[in-house]
Parts: structure tokens; C-alpha cells; sequence
């Protein structure tokens, strides 16, 4: 989910197929899009409430299998429409998903559909890189007095390569429409290549400043990059052993065969591989940064790491391909480095993770395992807040969690009474939503009894109206009646007495509480 509007507006991406070959069936990018519209009533001068309206938009990628989206809606939107950044073979795809559709324009033209997505932009990342993850943010450029629109995307063979996407301005007096698809309306033009990493990249995420880019990857390291110069900031190295616990033991290295030698000639063991497979920014000055770290087998490990030393890099984007205007300015910015240190380093799974995501408020880190767990992390308490046991069959591939605050809904949770923290998509083809709620906060409606099911009759209505106030009166006379026997034939009525004369018990309730004698004083009326 993605955007920044707080206009009722919710997105949700996901991408996959069955393969990069020829053979390949279902490659293609599913869009689900929900949108909040107002009916307007012409003749009451009034509107009515809200009615939303959602659907589903799919985006075929041919033969070529789509690796990594990333959805976002700028705050400067003129368009209207959520963007899409795909990740396929060496390209990246730069789609336009409308938000409202006229109700009045169902009709399609041959090979196109109202409301389908749109081709905005495309760009080649390098022959041969092979696009893995993108992100995207904005940034305000004070030489050009301007805000700019920036995409990183990570790459198969460890390259960073950085985009800015040209300015909408020629595009504001009129939006692309569906006939235009075919057509790029934007253009990306590439500003910056980060090279540092020696393996392919996992994550990637801009600083909130914009300014730097942070990344991820499997040779074991984490580095932050200058958008503007490309230079390397700082480096992280992850480790995945318990800190309390002893060190690793130190194990000579064949660097040429990349093995290790045991003293079993006939077992030659690969160097152990740390995957690191998640990183984020922890505040909005961008000095907590968090990543997920693991190997192939054993448990994966959160590292918190603190910069303490910023680097003010003026320009971002630096005008025409990113570079400063004069050489002294760049020569100084490639000898400062970030001052990163450790914080501390805790197990966060048993088994290595393999997608991770960072909720909005820098709270919960949700986790996806290789044996299809999901995990909700709590950062402040360093603790797994619900654990969803080997939902998936396969490995977790991706990962989102909540773009706002729990506090607000998005669309259609209102509904269905149920905040999602995180969704989940893995290898077995299937997604998962998944909550820290344990029940709806809507309460089932009862089925109505049997007994009630029946409605009351005009006959059977008036008999209980005229026999209700003599069955009323029958019951008070039974209760008098209960407590003179009580007071008057309490001995008759005791339990010895009882059993041994019960006509002494039957006498004195009928001539001394129901019926009295003719010949008891003070009875006027005799019995017939």
C-alpha cells in the first residue's frame, strides 16, 4: 500500500509469474487498487456519502519476469494516478495506475481498457545488471529552487544505480489518457552509479532527507551511498553469531577457491555466506539504521547501528547528471565518511529470514522466514510481538508493512473491522494479510431462536390479551394462599406431621386459607 494523500486511497502490488523462459506462463504485475468516491445529487445541490469503489489491474511483462515493484504517489501528483516502478530483466518500468475512472466512458478500445495502467517512462540500469528492488523519494533541490523526484534501484550484480525522473510540467495542462499508453510521457534519466557491494543488492532505501541511499546485499555488508557524488559513506558488517556467546572460530581461507579446508581431505566446505537481507532507517534524521542479517542455515540476527556523524551534501541530484560544479567540492566530500557504530545485536529468528519490511512508524519490523513464517518484531521491547507459524509452504519472497499508523484506517477496514500490519507473498503462489488484532471489532449479529422465530396471530394475540390479567390475579391469590399456609398450618405442614396425617395437613389448608365454615364467626356468606 502506497500514498501519501489522505484521500481514501489504498494500492497494493504484487508480481510473479512462472518463469524468464519462453515457457514461462503468467508473468505479470497485479494491481489492487481501492478508492473513495463522493456521488454528487445535482438536483439536491447535495452530495451523498461515500462510495467505494474498487478494482483490479494487471500488467503483463511477457517473457521477462518481473523481480521487484515498488508503488508510490508523489505529493505534487497533477496526474492522478499511482506510479509503479517494475523491475525487469535490465529495465526498469515506470507505470501510471489511474486513480478514478469516468463512469460515463465504459467503452474500450481494441486492445486497451478504461483505467488500465500506463507506460509513463523506461530506462535501461546497465547491460547485464539485472534489476532486483527499487524504491523512490522525493527531495527539494534549493539550486534549482525546485522539488525533485529520485528512484535507486539495487541490481543483481551489486550496482546501485540512482534515476531522476524528468519534471511533469509539459504534462500539466493535460493528462495522458488511455490512447497514449503506448507512448512515454516521462522520462528517467540516470544521475548517479553507487559501485561497492561484490554481490547482489536485498534492500534499499533512500535516507528522509534524501540526500543518501542505503543499501543491503549478500556479500554481508550494508553501505550508505551520496546520491549526489555516488561515493561510499560508511559501511556496516553484519556478523550472525550471539554477542553474548563466544566469537566464531577463525578458519583459514583458500581466497583463489573461496573453501574452506577441513581435516577431512575428501569435505571442502564454501565459506560460510551472510545474507543480508534487510536494512531501513530507524528516525527521520537518519541516524538509527536496522538491518536483518543471516546466513543460509541458522538464526538471523537484528543489528542496531547509530551514525553519529553527518555529512551535509549540498544539491542533491546536483544538476545535470549529479555532479558538483567544481572539482575541490567533490574532493572533499569523497574524504568524509559517516561515523557508524553498533548499538547492540539480538536474535530475532531461529531460522534465516528472507524478506523483511519496517512499518511507518519505525516500530515493528515484520519478518518472513525461509520455512513461511511471518514474524512481528516489537523494536522497543526487542521481542516477537505474534508469530504466524509456517503459513506458506515456501520461502517468504516479499514483504509490506502498514504505510500509516495503526490509529488510522485504510479503506474498506472500517468495513470489515480489522487493521492489517503486514502482507505477505511467497513462492507457493499465495498472499497472506496478517494482524496483531485477535478479533473483529465488529460484533456478530445472533440468529434469531426458534422459540421467537414465529409471529403471534390475530387470533391467538386477542385470547392471550383477555386471559393476561386473570392469570395475573390467579397468581397473586396462589401467593397469598403460599404464605397463610405458612403462618396458619405451619405444624400440619411440618415434615413429621405430613407423613403421619395428611388429612389433618388437607383440612386445615382447605377450611382454614381457602374455604371457612359456615359456622366460623364473622362469615356472612354460607356455600351453596
Amino acid at each position: 500500500p502506497a500514498t501519501p494523500k489522505n484521500d481514501g486511497v489504498s494500492f497494493t502490488a504484487y508480481c510473479g509469474g512462472g518463469g524468464s523462459a519462453k515457457t514461462g506462463v503468467g508473468n505479470k504485475i497485479v494491481c489492487d487498487l481501492i478508492a473513495q468516491q463522493v456521488v454528487h445529487n445535482e438536483e439536491l445541490f447535495e452530495h451523498s456519502n461515500h462510495t467505494t469503489a474498487r478494482r483490479t489491474v494487471e500488467i503483463s511483462t511477457g517473457e521477462a519476469l518481473c523481480f521487484g515493484i515498488h508503488a508510490f504517489r508523489p505529493y505534487d501528483d497533477t496526474l492522478q494516478m499511482i506510479r509503479l516502478v517494475a523491475c525487469v530483466g535490465d529495465e526498469i518500468l515506470l507505470y501510471g495506475i489511474p486513480i478514478h475512472i469516468s463512469s460515463s466512458s465504459s467503452s474500450s478500445t481494441e486492445g486497451e481498457k478504461e483505467g488500465a495502467a500506463i507506460l509513463l517512462a523506461k530506462a535501461n540500469v546497465g547491460n547485464g545488471y539485472g534489476a532486483n528492488v527499487a524504491t523512490y523519494t522525493a527531495m527539494f533541490n534549493v539550486q534549482q529552487n525546485k522539488l525533485q523526484h529520485l528512484i535507486a534501484v539495487g541490481c543483481e550484480n551489486g550496482h546501485l544505480v540512482v534515476f531522476r525522473i524528468q519534471s511533469e510540467s509539459s504534462n500539466n495542462n493535460a493528462a495522458p489518457s488511455s490512447s497514449s499508453s503506448s507512448s512515454s510521457s516521462l522520462e528517467l534519466t540516470k544521475i548517479t552509479e553507487c559501485k561497492g557491494h561484490t554481490k547482489a543488492i536485498c534492500a534499499i532505501q533512500f535516507h528522509p532527507r534524501g540526500h543518501e541511499v542505503l543499501s543491503s546485499a549478500k556479500d554481508g555488508t550494508a553501505r550508505i551511498f551520496s546520491v549526489a557524488t555516488g561515493n561510499e559513506l560508511g559501511t556496516m558488517k553484519c556478523e550472525v553469531h550471539d554477542p553474548n556467546g563466544p566469537p566464531p572460530a577463525a578458519i583459514a581461507i583458500d581466497p583463489s577457491k573461496s573453501t574452506i579446508k577441513t581435516k577431512d581431505p575428501r569435505m571442502m566446505k564454501r565459506a560460510p555466506q551472510i545474507l543480508v537481507r534487510g536494512c531501513a532507517y530507524g528516525d527521520l534524521e537518519g541516524k538509527t539504521i536496522y538491518t536483518i542479517a543471516s546466513g543460509k542455515r541458522g538464526a538471523a540476527y537484528l543489528t542496531k547501528w547509530k551514525s553519529t556523524t553527518l555529512v551535509s551534501l549540498k544539491g542533491g541530484g546536483g544538476g545535470d547528471g549529479g555532479v558538483g560544479k567544481n572539482n575541490e567540492q567533490q574532493q572533499q566530500q569523497q574524504q568524509q565518511q559517516l561515523n557508524i557504530r553498533q548499538e547492540y545485536r539480538v536474535q530475532c529468528s531461529p531460522v534465516p529470514i528472507s524478506a523483511t519490511s519496517l512499518s511507518s512508524d519505525c516500530t515493528i519490523f515484520a519478518l518472513g522466514s525461509v520455512e513461511g513464517s511471518i514474524l512481528l518484531y516489537n523494536l522497543e521491547t526487542k521481542s516477537v510481538l505474534k508469530e504466524f507459524k509456517e503459513v506458506h509452504d515456501l520461502p517468504v519472497t516479499c514483504l509490506a508493512s502498514r504505510p500509516i499508523p495503526n490509529a488510522l484506517m485504510l479503506p474498506g477496514e472500517l468495513e470489515d473491522g480489522v487493521n492489517f500490519d503486514a502482507v505477505s507473498a511467497s513462492a507457493d503462489n499465495r498472499m497472506g494479510r496478517w494482524t496483531l488484532q485477535r478479533k473483529s471489532r465488529i460484533k456478530p449479529v445472533r440468529a434469531a431462536s426458534s422459540s421467537y422465530s414465529r409471529k403471534k396471530g390475530p387470533v391467538e394475540q386477542f385470547v392471550w390479551n383477555m386471559l393476561r390479567i386473570p392469570l395475573l390475579l390467579l397468581l397473586a391469590l396462589v401467593m397469598v394462599a403460599i404464605r397463610d399456609v405458612t403462618i396458619v398450618c405451619r405444624e400440619e405442614f411440618g415434615m413429621p406431621a405430613v407423613l403421619l396425617d395428611v388429612g389433618a395437613a388437607g383440612h386445615c389448608l382447605y377450611r382454614e386459607v381457602l374455604w371457612a365454615e359456615d359456622t366460623r364467626p364473622g362469615i356472612k356468606f354460607v356455600p351453596v
